[in-house]
């Protein structure tokens, strides 16, 4: 408990007294006698207060005043007395409370509520309405305060009961019976406006009463439930060490008065703040913030509230952290002072939630109050840098976690780093930050970088101590901001090497990387074992890191040809965006054996129409076929298909110089036929192979675009080359002899695909024009048609101009 009012007696009368409100400094009492006293109150800070007699009518009523109610704004008093509700003028002008109005109708009334509904316009003026609820029996009456008087506002409602106690809140009335609680929605008939909620106590009177924050507190023996206008019932209730006399609410504190005390509580939290010992108390009223006035039959005390900056000090002493920031929020501090006292308080709330391992609760107070994340993450020993973690200090000791509590706590400090991380990686959130300290005048991280920097590598040691199924995604994440060093070092130390693999290609640190993959790929024990993952790692690397690839791939292909190859091969835009001409060059000088595969892969898979390539496969499977000693049938039947690929995408001449003169004939003849060298070709197929069919079969391919290889293969026929039309390659020394027969026969199938003139030169004086009348025969006809044909076509021509 701590002291939150302290009770000055104001007056001792010689009257009974039945009634009193109070609205600031004015406090009105009515007796039993019939007699209204106004006094003024003066509290001044550090004084007891000051009362004056203001007013008094000794003749206002001739019968007990059972009930007043003040409205300042209007300058009212209402009354009821002698079973009428009355309206007087308090007007410092005036005296006496002479009679405004009195409502006619309530004659017999048992009691009434006001309802005063303060509305403030955008110029800041204050519209005040009043209205009226009366009790009459079982009835209830209506009324608006207009002109001076109260005017009816809907017709009178029919009640089952007596209401014993009435509130009014808003749109929605509080009555209580001898029987049950039940609440009426203004404006609504008898059947569909009133909500039964819940019996009253055994042998009490009901009490209801209309809290500072529109609720209603409900009375039921010895125990006060909380209800809002809507209908919610609170299910937690304040507990009082005895039936409650009456009550006020004076925000945050519920004052009750019993038979022999005041006590004072707060609903939220539920706990007892004060009990002041006060002489058969039975009356309560609340001026306004800070002042509540207790009468009993003769006497009256006024309560007022210690001040706020000695209140505080005691509830953050009992650790009441959610009482203090209610009661600083009341203050009449600047709006500055009390936002950094309001801070104070949640920031120690904060810190003892967390000492009493209550950490998601404290963390999301951190998160609300803005804490810098570096403070927060000071709470957990062995998470921040040494040299750091000495320059922060706290409010008390910190607890030492171990065992589950401190899986709890990292698991509560994982949830508020990551809500942390989201909200700087926003796009609004600046690259200067303004956190605010733990404590006070500890230096704070203002740098956005810096500070999503020490998240990441906390977020990281936390996984690799709660769940180490997270390390690997927080590494993969573009924008991690791991500490290099502080990863590297928690990594190492936790044996997670795949992920320190994770991290280094994040960050692009490719060469350690790979360096760390070499070094574990011996190592049995090791995640890393073998050298599949520098596989993976190498393939996926872009083409500006073509050395790094060439130089980490050498060991793998020195182990695993097969898969080295891969690296270079494997079907990813990576792979096939690599500079081939580069891979191939270092294939040539590192691994030979893989050149053949490498351009197989480039031509045939991958489609590669690059000259280089193809030149370099033909001259690959030519130096393979060599080296087999011509045994290796299989290679050559790919160098012949290769040869034979139309269109082709090799250069025939710079092939054709590396290729040897004393073998490979047939795969000449074709690389002299793709240069143009269409004779030169016949003559390997002719004379040193000796197969006219495939040099039948040459020419029928060749025959097209005006090349006159059936007229090379004529000659060549009837007439045998000599050396020099074959350079380089040396004619066998019997070559086919004259073969009239077969150039006879050509002719007559080709006739039409050569000259006839120089062919007839090339025949030799012994050939007998009856062997060639067929061919002459046919060639002149074909001359006169396609003679005619011109002729025609030109008569043509002619007549049409």
């Amino acid at each position: 408990m701590h002291e939150a009012y302290q009770a000055t007696q104001l007056l001792k009368l010689p009257l009974n007294i039945e009634s009193v409100c109070s609205a600031g400094d004015q406090l009105f009492v009515g007796t039993k006698e019939g007699h209204l006293l106004m006094y003024g109150v003066v509290v001044r800070p550090g004084q007891e207060p000051e009362v004056q007699l203001l007013r008094s009518n000794k003749y206002f009523s001739k019968k007990p005043i059972l009930q007043l109610a003040v409205v300042p704004e209007y300058s009212i008093l209402v009354a009821l007395k002698e079973g009428v509700v009355s309206v007087h003028d308090i007007d410092m002008a005036v005296t006496n409370f002479p009679l405004i109005s009195s409502v006619e109708r309530s004659k017999g009334c048992t009691l009434f509520s006001l309802s005063v509904l303060r509305t403030s316009s955008l110029t800041g003026e204050v519209a005040v309405a009043v209205r009226m609820c009366v009790v009459l029996k079982r009835r209830m009456q209506f009324y608006y305060w207009k002109n001076r008087k109260f005017w009816e506002l809907q017709g009178d409602l029919s009640l089952g009961d007596i209401p014993k106690s009435v509130a009014w809140g808003g749109e929605t009335l509080c009555l209580g019976t001898r029987g049950e609680y039940s609440l009426y929605s203004v404006g609504k008939g008898e059947q569909e406006g009133i909500q039964d909620l819940f019996p009253t106590g055994r042998n009490q009177e009901p009490k209801v009463t209309l809290l500072q924050d529109n609720r209603f507190a409900l009375d039921k023996d010895d125990q006060t439930t909380f209800i809002s206008p809507s209908g919610q019932l609170n299910p937690k209730a304040v507990q009082w060490s005895e039936v409650a006399q009456a009550m006020v609410h004076d925000q945050p504190y519920l004052i009750s008065v019993l038979s022999k005390s005041v006590e004072i509580r707060t609903d939220e939290p539920r706990i007892l703040i004060q009990t002041l010992e006060l002489p058969k108390p039975k009356l309560a009223s609340c001026s306004g913030q800070g002042r509540v006035y207790i009468a009993s039959n003769n006497l009256v005390w006024c309560l007022t509230m210690v001040p706020v900056s000695e209140q505080v000090p005691q509830l953050l002493r009992d650790k009441q952290f959610e009482l203090a920031v209610t009661v600083a929020n009341i203050c009449d501090e600047s709006l500055t002072d009390k936002s950094k006292r309001i801070q104070h308080i949640q920031t120690l709330m904060a810190f003892d939630l967390f000492c009493n391992h209550k950490f998601k609760e404290s963390m999301e107070v951190f998160f609300q109050l803005d804490i810098c994340p570096s403070h927060v993450i000071g709470l957990y020993t062995g998470l921040l840098p040494a040299e750091f973690q000495d320059k922060l200090v706290y409010p008390d000791s910190l607890p030492v976690l171990q065992g589950r509590e401190m899986e709890n706590g990292l698991l509560a400090l994982i949830a508020y780093l990551t809500q942390m991380r989201h909200k700087l990686n926003n796009a609004s959130a600046p690259s200067t930050l303004t956190p605010q300290p733990l404590v006070e005048g500890i230096i704070v991280i203002k740098s956005k970088r810096q500070a999503l920097q020490i998240i990441d590598t906390t977020l990281l040691k936390c996984y690799l101590q709660t769940n180490d199924a997270l390390v690997a995604p927080l590494l993969r994440l573009k924008d991690n901001y791991c500490h290099l060093e502080e990863a590297e070092r928690f990594l190492k130390k936790s044996q997670k090497f795949t992920e320190l693999v994770i991290f280094y290609n994040t960050r692009k640190l490719h060469r350690k990387a790979l360096e760390l993959l070499s070094q574990h790929s011996s190592k049995p024990d090791s995640p890393l074992s073998g050298h599949s993952r520098t596989v993976t790692y190498l393939q996926n690397l872009e083409a500006d890191h073509i050395e790094l690839i060439l130089e980490f791939s050498l060991w793998v292909i020195l182990a695993s040809p097969e898969d080295g190859l891969t690296i270079f091969t494997e079907d990813m835009d990576t792979v096939e965006n690599l500079p081939r001409g580069r891979v191939l060059e270092w294939l040539l000088r590192n691994s030979r054996q893989l050149v053949i595969p490498y351009l197989e892969h480039l031509i045939l898979v991958w489609g590669e129409t690059n000259q280089l390539f193809h030149n370099s496969l033909i001259l690959q499977y030519k130096d393979v076929i060599l080296e087999a000693n011509h045994t290796d049938t299989v290679t050559q039947r790919k160098l012949r298909a290769l040869l034979h690929q139309d269109p082709p995408h090799y250069t025939a001449e710079q092939v054709l110089s590396k290729f040897p003169f004393d073998c490979l004939f047939e795969e000449r003849a074709v690389l002299l036929g793709r240069g143009g060298r269409h004779r030169e070709a016949l003559i390997v197929y002719i004379h040193i192979l000796g197969d006219l069919e495939m040099a039948m079969e040459y020419c029928s391919r060749e025959k097209g675009n005006g090349r006159p290889v059936y007229q090379h293969l004529v000659e060549l026929l009837v007439v045998p080359p000599d050396q020099s039309q074959l350079p380089g390659v040396r004619l066998p020394d019997k070559t086919r002899e004259p073969d009239l027969d077969a150039a006879v026969a050509v002719l007559e199938q080709h006739g039409q695909d050569v000259d006839l003139a120089p062919v007839l030169t090339s025949l030799p004086a012994s050939a007998s024009l009856y062997r060639l009348a067929g061919f002459l025969t046919a060639a002149i006809q074909a001359q006169v048609a396609a003679r005619h044909s011109v002729q025609l076509v030109r008569a043509l021509q002619h007549s049409a101009h």
